[in-house]
């Protein structure tokens, strides 16, 4: 059923333009919908990821097509921490499979980077729809090191 609303918008496409992050357009049925917005940005819900310079790359940018100035270094955490998404509960409302993404900064220091995998980003791949979920298991950390041990 997402799907076919989804044929409605095939080949519409959004342009995003930011001082910050560049120029772009951004095939309207590739965005990423978070209908509860973001932790701390409730205004913020329709987003593409745009892909890494270089492929091998872990981080993409988030960038929010209804603020574009506003956005955000994500990683995929398995590629980083692998097991972690076994921890990251499954909407029960998924229709497709689950993509997990995280919430990074990078301070003046690269070295001293974090990712906030207590508030993962969790994201139906059918439907593109998706929430921030909190994980209050104690286990994580919202500053979370990259480089555990730099600096």
């Amino acid at each position: 059923m997402a799907e076919a609303g989804r044929e409605d918008l095939a080949g519409r496409t959004i342009a995003v333009r930011s001082r910050r992050f560049g120029d772009y357009d951004v095939p309207e049925d590739r965005l990423l919908v978070f209908p509860e917005g973001l932790v701390g940005f409730p205004d913020a819900r329709r987003f593409a990821l745009l892909e890494p310079s270089r492929a091998e790359s872990p981080f993409h940018y988030l960038v929010c097509v209804d603020h574009p100035e506003l956005g955000f270094v994500v990683c995929d955490p398995e590629r980083i921490w692998p097991g972690y998404t076994r921890e990251v509960p499954r909407p029960a409302d998924a229709t497709g499979e689950v993509a997990v993404l995280v919430l990074v900064r990078i301070p003046a220091d690269p070295g001293q980077s974090t990712a906030n995998l207590m508030a993962p980003l969790v994201v139906d791949s059918a439907s593109r729809r998706g929430r921030q979920l909190v994980l209050d298991t104690g286990r994580w950390a919202t500053r979370h090191p990259l480089f555990p041990g730099a600096g």
